[in-house]
Protein backbone atom coordinates (compact mmCIF):
# COMPACT_ATOMS: atom_id res chain seq x y z
CA UNK A 1 0.00 0.00 0.00
CA UNK A 2 1.50 3.33 -1.07
CA UNK A 3 1.29 6.28 1.28
CA UNK A 4 1.70 9.99 0.74
CA UNK A 5 5.48 9.99 0.29
CA UNK A 6 5.38 7.07 -2.10
CA UNK A 7 8.23 5.87 -4.27
CA UNK A 8 8.05 3.93 -7.50
CA UNK A 9 8.42 0.20 -6.82
CA UNK A 10 11.18 -1.36 -8.89
CA UNK A 11 12.21 -5.02 -9.22
CA UNK A 12 15.87 -5.53 -10.19
CA UNK A 13 16.69 -8.99 -11.57
CA UNK A 14 20.35 -9.97 -11.97
CA UNK A 15 22.52 -12.91 -10.94
CA UNK A 16 25.52 -10.74 -10.02
CA UNK A 17 25.30 -10.13 -6.27
CA UNK A 18 27.67 -7.16 -6.26
CA UNK A 19 25.73 -5.52 -9.08
CA UNK A 20 22.42 -6.13 -7.28
CA UNK A 21 23.69 -4.57 -4.06
CA UNK A 22 25.36 -1.53 -5.59
CA UNK A 23 22.62 -0.82 -8.13
CA UNK A 24 19.76 -1.21 -5.66
CA UNK A 25 21.44 1.25 -3.28
CA UNK A 26 22.07 3.69 -6.12
CA UNK A 27 18.45 3.54 -7.29
CA UNK A 28 17.11 3.89 -3.76
CA UNK A 29 19.18 7.08 -3.40
CA UNK A 30 17.44 8.28 -6.57
CA UNK A 31 13.98 7.82 -5.10
CA UNK A 32 12.99 4.22 -5.88
CA UNK A 33 11.76 1.47 -3.58
CA UNK A 34 13.89 -1.43 -4.82
CA UNK A 35 13.44 -5.19 -4.44
CA UNK A 36 15.92 -7.65 -5.92
CA UNK A 37 15.89 -11.16 -7.36
CA UNK A 38 18.96 -13.25 -8.26
CA UNK A 39 17.23 -15.30 -10.97
CA UNK A 40 14.08 -15.53 -13.03
CA UNK A 41 12.30 -18.06 -10.83
CA UNK A 42 12.65 -15.85 -7.77
CA UNK A 43 11.50 -12.83 -9.82
CA UNK A 44 8.36 -14.64 -10.97
CA UNK A 45 7.51 -15.70 -7.41
CA UNK A 46 8.09 -12.15 -6.17
CA UNK A 47 5.78 -10.70 -8.83
CA UNK A 48 3.02 -13.10 -7.84
CA UNK A 49 2.90 -11.61 -4.35
CA UNK A 50 3.98 -8.00 -4.83
CA UNK A 51 3.08 -5.23 -7.28
CA UNK A 52 5.83 -3.31 -9.08
CA UNK A 53 5.85 -0.27 -11.34
CA UNK A 54 8.84 -1.34 -13.44
CA UNK A 55 11.22 -4.29 -13.84
CA UNK A 56 14.90 -4.05 -14.75
CA UNK A 57 16.09 -7.39 -16.13
CA UNK A 58 19.55 -8.69 -16.98
CA UNK A 59 19.43 -10.77 -20.13
CA UNK A 60 22.20 -13.27 -19.28
CA UNK A 61 21.49 -15.39 -16.19
CA UNK A 62 21.82 -19.06 -15.31
CA UNK A 63 18.70 -21.20 -15.24
CA UNK A 64 15.87 -19.38 -17.01
CA UNK A 65 17.43 -17.06 -19.57
CA UNK A 66 16.52 -13.40 -19.70
CA UNK A 67 14.61 -13.65 -22.97
CA UNK A 68 12.41 -16.45 -21.59
CA UNK A 69 11.83 -14.53 -18.36
CA UNK A 70 10.87 -11.43 -20.33
CA UNK A 71 8.33 -13.31 -22.43
CA UNK A 72 6.82 -14.83 -19.28
CA UNK A 73 6.64 -11.39 -17.66
CA UNK A 74 4.79 -9.95 -20.65
CA UNK A 75 2.42 -12.94 -20.80
CA UNK A 76 1.40 -12.59 -17.16
CA UNK A 77 1.73 -8.81 -16.72
CA UNK A 78 1.45 -7.33 -20.22
CA UNK A 79 1.23 -3.69 -19.10
CA UNK A 80 4.28 -3.74 -16.85
CA UNK A 81 7.28 -1.92 -18.38
CA UNK A 82 10.49 -3.93 -18.63
CA UNK A 83 13.99 -2.51 -19.16
CA UNK A 84 16.59 -4.96 -20.49
CA UNK A 85 20.24 -4.76 -19.37
CA UNK A 86 22.87 -6.52 -21.45
CA UNK A 87 26.61 -6.65 -21.80
CA UNK A 88 26.25 -8.50 -25.09
CA UNK A 89 25.43 -6.36 -28.11
CA UNK A 90 24.02 -9.21 -30.18
CA UNK A 91 21.47 -10.20 -27.56
CA UNK A 92 19.09 -7.48 -28.70
CA UNK A 93 18.39 -9.56 -31.80
CA UNK A 94 16.73 -12.20 -29.63
CA UNK A 95 14.07 -9.68 -28.66
CA UNK A 96 13.20 -8.33 -32.11
CA UNK A 97 9.97 -10.32 -32.29
CA UNK A 98 8.79 -8.68 -29.07
CA UNK A 99 10.46 -5.31 -29.51
CA UNK A 100 7.28 -3.40 -28.73
CA UNK A 101 7.13 -5.06 -25.32
CA UNK A 102 10.58 -3.90 -24.20
CA UNK A 103 10.63 -0.33 -22.94
CA UNK A 104 14.36 0.07 -23.57
CA UNK A 105 17.70 -1.74 -23.90
CA UNK A 106 20.64 -0.43 -21.87
CA UNK A 107 24.21 -1.73 -22.17
CA UNK A 108 26.42 -2.64 -19.22
CA UNK A 109 28.24 -1.00 -17.59
CA UNK A 110 25.33 1.37 -17.00
CA UNK A 111 25.36 4.95 -15.75
CA UNK A 112 23.07 5.05 -12.70
CA UNK A 113 21.58 8.43 -13.60
CA UNK A 114 20.69 7.12 -17.05
CA UNK A 115 19.17 3.97 -15.56
CA UNK A 116 17.11 5.95 -13.03
CA UNK A 117 15.90 8.38 -15.68
CA UNK A 118 14.89 5.53 -17.99
CA UNK A 119 12.99 3.79 -15.19
CA UNK A 120 11.13 7.02 -14.35
CA UNK A 121 10.16 7.48 -17.99
CA UNK A 122 8.94 3.89 -18.23
CA UNK A 123 6.60 4.27 -15.25
CA UNK A 124 5.33 7.69 -16.28
CA UNK A 125 4.56 6.45 -19.78
CA UNK A 126 2.59 3.55 -18.30
CA UNK A 127 0.58 5.90 -16.06
CA UNK A 128 -0.25 8.14 -19.01
CA UNK A 129 -1.33 5.12 -21.03
CA UNK A 130 -3.58 4.01 -18.16
CA UNK A 131 -5.22 7.43 -18.02
CA UNK A 132 -5.72 7.46 -21.79
CA UNK A 133 -7.36 4.03 -21.82
CA UNK A 134 -9.67 4.90 -18.94
CA UNK A 135 -10.73 8.26 -20.33
CA UNK A 136 -11.07 7.29 -23.96
CA UNK A 137 -8.02 9.28 -25.00
CA UNK A 138 -9.29 12.58 -23.61
CA UNK A 139 -6.95 15.30 -22.38
CA UNK A 140 -5.20 14.92 -19.03
CA UNK A 141 -7.32 15.29 -15.92
CA UNK A 142 -7.44 18.85 -14.58
CA UNK A 143 -7.38 18.33 -10.82
CA UNK A 144 -7.71 20.89 -8.02
CA UNK A 145 -6.64 19.80 -4.52
CA UNK A 146 -7.89 21.94 -1.62
CA UNK A 147 -6.31 21.21 1.76
CA UNK A 148 -4.62 23.24 4.50
CA UNK A 149 -1.88 20.60 5.00
CA UNK A 150 1.03 21.86 2.89
CA UNK A 151 2.98 18.59 3.03
CA UNK A 152 -0.06 16.66 1.82
CA UNK A 153 -0.53 19.12 -1.05
CA UNK A 154 3.08 18.68 -2.12
CA UNK A 155 3.12 14.87 -1.91
CA UNK A 156 -0.26 14.44 -3.61
CA UNK A 157 0.65 16.92 -6.33
CA UNK A 158 3.81 14.93 -7.11
CA UNK A 159 2.16 11.50 -6.98
CA UNK A 160 -0.87 12.44 -9.08
CA UNK A 161 1.16 14.53 -11.49
CA UNK A 162 3.20 11.41 -12.24
CA UNK A 163 -0.05 9.70 -13.14
CA UNK A 164 -0.78 12.08 -15.97
CA UNK A 165 -2.90 14.64 -14.12
CA UNK A 166 -2.54 18.40 -14.34
CA UNK A 167 -2.60 19.33 -10.66
CA UNK A 168 -3.31 22.70 -9.04
CA UNK A 169 -3.28 23.11 -5.26
CA UNK A 170 -4.91 25.55 -2.85
CA UNK A 171 -4.42 25.77 0.91
CA UNK A 172 -7.83 27.25 1.68
CA UNK A 173 -11.40 27.66 0.49
CA UNK A 174 -11.26 31.37 -0.33
CA UNK A 175 -8.15 30.88 -2.46
CA UNK A 176 -9.80 27.94 -4.22
CA UNK A 177 -12.84 30.01 -5.21
CA UNK A 178 -10.55 32.64 -6.73
CA UNK A 179 -8.58 30.01 -8.66
CA UNK A 180 -11.76 28.38 -9.98
CA UNK A 181 -12.87 31.74 -11.33
CA UNK A 182 -9.82 31.76 -13.60
CA UNK A 183 -9.34 28.06 -14.46
CA UNK A 184 -11.61 25.13 -15.30
CA UNK A 185 -11.24 21.83 -13.42
CA UNK A 186 -12.61 18.36 -14.05
CA UNK A 187 -12.25 17.04 -10.50
CA UNK A 188 -11.79 18.70 -7.10
CA UNK A 189 -10.25 16.86 -4.16
CA UNK A 190 -11.63 18.67 -1.11
CA UNK A 191 -10.62 18.46 2.55
CA UNK A 192 -13.43 18.99 5.07
CA UNK A 193 -11.60 20.52 8.04
CA UNK A 194 -9.95 23.80 7.05
CA UNK A 195 -9.72 27.23 8.69
CA UNK A 196 -11.96 29.91 7.21
CA UNK A 197 -14.25 28.40 4.57
CA UNK A 198 -14.32 24.68 5.40
CA UNK A 199 -15.04 21.89 2.96
CA UNK A 200 -18.67 21.33 3.85
CA UNK A 201 -19.42 25.02 3.23
CA UNK A 202 -17.34 25.09 0.08
CA UNK A 203 -18.87 21.98 -1.53
CA UNK A 204 -22.36 23.42 -2.28
CA UNK A 205 -20.81 26.64 -3.62
CA UNK A 206 -18.64 24.64 -6.03
CA UNK A 207 -21.51 22.43 -7.21
CA UNK A 208 -23.85 25.38 -7.66
CA UNK A 209 -21.41 27.41 -9.75
CA UNK A 210 -19.62 24.50 -11.50
CA UNK A 211 -22.19 21.67 -11.66
CA UNK A 212 -20.14 19.56 -14.10
CA UNK A 213 -17.08 19.53 -11.83
CA UNK A 214 -16.92 16.36 -9.75
CA UNK A 215 -15.90 16.71 -6.09
CA UNK A 216 -14.27 14.04 -3.94
CA UNK A 217 -14.27 14.70 -0.20
CA UNK A 218 -11.01 13.82 1.58
CA UNK A 219 -11.05 13.90 5.37
CA UNK A 220 -9.21 12.74 8.44
CA UNK A 221 -12.31 13.37 10.57
CA UNK A 222 -15.00 11.06 9.17
CA UNK A 223 -18.57 11.23 10.44
CA UNK A 224 -21.71 9.64 9.08
CA UNK A 225 -23.40 13.03 9.04
CA UNK A 226 -20.72 14.64 6.91
CA UNK A 227 -20.68 11.70 4.53
CA UNK A 228 -24.45 11.79 4.02
CA UNK A 229 -24.54 15.57 3.71
CA UNK A 230 -21.65 15.53 1.25
CA UNK A 231 -23.23 12.94 -1.01
CA UNK A 232 -26.60 14.75 -0.91
CA UNK A 233 -24.86 17.97 -1.90
CA UNK A 234 -23.38 16.28 -4.95
CA UNK A 235 -20.01 14.87 -3.89
CA UNK A 236 -18.82 12.02 -6.10
CA UNK A 237 -17.14 10.13 -3.27
CA UNK A 238 -15.99 10.33 0.35
CA UNK A 239 -12.46 9.10 1.13
CA UNK A 240 -10.81 8.88 4.54
CA UNK A 241 -7.23 9.75 5.47
CA UNK A 242 -4.76 8.07 5.46
CA UNK A 243 -5.56 7.12 1.89
CA UNK A 244 -4.20 4.51 -0.47
CA UNK A 245 -2.71 6.37 -3.45
CA UNK A 246 -3.74 3.79 -6.04
CA UNK A 247 -7.33 3.66 -4.80
CA UNK A 248 -7.49 7.46 -4.67
CA UNK A 249 -6.13 7.63 -8.22
CA UNK A 250 -8.81 5.18 -9.35
CA UNK A 251 -11.60 7.23 -7.77
CA UNK A 252 -10.31 10.45 -9.37
CA UNK A 253 -10.26 8.75 -12.78
CA UNK A 254 -13.77 7.39 -12.22
CA UNK A 255 -14.96 10.89 -11.29
CA UNK A 256 -13.35 12.25 -14.45
CA UNK A 257 -15.05 9.63 -16.61
CA UNK A 258 -18.41 10.53 -15.07
CA UNK A 259 -17.73 14.20 -15.71
CA UNK A 260 -16.86 13.52 -19.36
CA UNK A 261 -20.03 11.47 -19.88
CA UNK A 262 -22.16 14.19 -18.29
CA UNK A 263 -20.43 16.85 -20.38
CA UNK A 264 -21.10 14.92 -23.59
CA UNK A 265 -24.73 14.38 -22.58
CA UNK A 266 -25.24 18.10 -21.94
CA UNK A 267 -23.50 19.00 -25.18
CA UNK A 268 -25.63 16.55 -27.18
CA UNK A 269 -28.79 17.94 -25.58
CA UNK A 270 -27.79 21.49 -26.45
CA UNK A 271 -27.16 20.48 -30.06
CA UNK A 272 -30.58 18.80 -30.28
CA UNK A 273 -32.23 21.95 -28.90
CA UNK A 274 -30.43 24.15 -31.42
CA UNK A 275 -31.43 21.86 -34.28
CA UNK A 276 -35.03 21.82 -33.04
CA UNK A 277 -35.17 25.62 -32.85
CA UNK A 278 -33.81 25.94 -36.38
CA UNK A 279 -35.88 23.17 -37.94
CA UNK A 280 -37.88 24.17 -41.06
Amino acid sequence: MKKQNEKYRLLLVDDEVDFLNSTSKALERRGFNVSTARDGSIALQTLKHEAFDVVILDVRMPGISGDRIFLEFKRRWPDMPVIILTGHGTVQQAFETSRDGVFDYLPKPIDMDVLAETAHKAVEQKFKADVSSLTGGEDEIRLLIIDDEIELLESLSTALGRRGMRVTTCSGGAQALDVMEMHAFDVVLLDIKMPGVDGMNLLPRIKQKYPLTEVIILTGHPTVGNAVEGMKTGAFDYIMKPYDTEKLTGRIRSAFIKRQKTFRHVKDRQIREILKQNAD
